[in-house]
């Protein structure tokens, strides 16, 4: 071979230890930076779904809440078309002709002419949602919130107002009874219906039916605003309250009272006191 032919061969590159160190340094920087936006990045977007999910749960359990406390006003007003008839066949009584009427029929219709259904909502929802910091921080819409507040302001009227209607028989009863003398009237039960205001609470009572009516579809109408505001639907909500309503019914029957019962002890059965208390 020709050496002049060989051709100049470049003398290879020195490794510059110095360079390389600072490459890997960065390499290792850079891919720690990496993962470390992308897991702080990954909790955040895991952290902002699950304040989402619990912003709807709160949201749900509050609107179902008052959901269920409209349709038991709206089932209380339904029912008492009953107790309006009822009333509706005393007040057709004439005044002096009520000690005419059968004694049993009169006590019967009396004592149940105000049998109305107790109306009430859960408390521990709305306290929760009132004096939890945390519920407010969570749900981020302060509209919302003001107005579920006034929902439960409403509510709270609404309760007051029924339970004091529902009262208001025992007490006129009540004043009857502790002067009966005071009164026409062969029996307490026919005085108390000689009374004049208990014959105006008897006739009242298609009037606050009525309007039971009109309160329930008001706080419905309210509700709506809430979901709006939230941008949840009607049936959302509904099926939610079904949801946690199954959940409450176990399937389990509940204890029988009769399950319990024992025999009262036969006291020729006994032995003498003094043995008893020796055993």
């Amino acid at each position: 071979m020709d050496v002049d032919k060989i051709p100049d061969v470049p003398d290879p590159q020195k490794l510059d230890v110095k360079d390389n160190v600072w490459k890997n340094l960065f390499d290792i920087i850079l891919g720690t930076t990496i993962s470390i936006l992308l897991t702080f990045g990954t909790t955040a977007l895991v952290q902002r779904f699950e304040t989402a999910k619990d912003r709807k749960m709160t949201a749900m359990m509050v609107m179902s809440n008052i959901n269920s406390f409209a349709d038991c006003l709206e089932n209380n007003a339904i029912r008492m078309g009953w107790n309006d008839t009822l009333a509706t066949y005393l007040l057709s009584i004439p005044v002096d002709s009520i000690d005419l009427v059968n004694p049993d029929t009169l006590r019967y219709c009396v004592n149940n002419v105000a049998a109305f259904y107790t109306l009430s909502h859960d408390k521990s929802t709305e306290s929760i949602f009132s004096n939890s910091t945390d519920t407010w921080k969570n749900i981020d819409n302060f509209e919302f919130i003001e107005n579920v507040g006034n929902c439960f302001a409403a509510m709270n009227s609404m309760e007051e107002i029924y339970n004091n209607f529902s009262d208001t028989p025992d007490r006129i009863r009540e004043r009857v009874i502790q002067n009966l003398e005071a009164y026409p009237g062969n029996s307490p039960v026919s005085k108390v219906l000689h009374d004049k205001e208990y014959r105006d609470f008897l006739a009242h009572i298609h009037g606050q039916s009525e309007y039971y009516l009109y309160l329930a579809e008001y706080i419905r109408w309210e509700n709506s605003k809430n979901m709006k505001l939230m941008n949840i639907t009607e049936k959302e909500v509904k099926r939610f309250g079904e949801n946690r309503k199954k959940k409450k019914e176990t399937g389990e029957e509940a204890p029988n009272q009769n399950s319990f019962y024992t025999p009262f002890i036969n006291p020729d059965s006994l032995p003498a006191l003094k043995d008893w208390i020796k055993m």
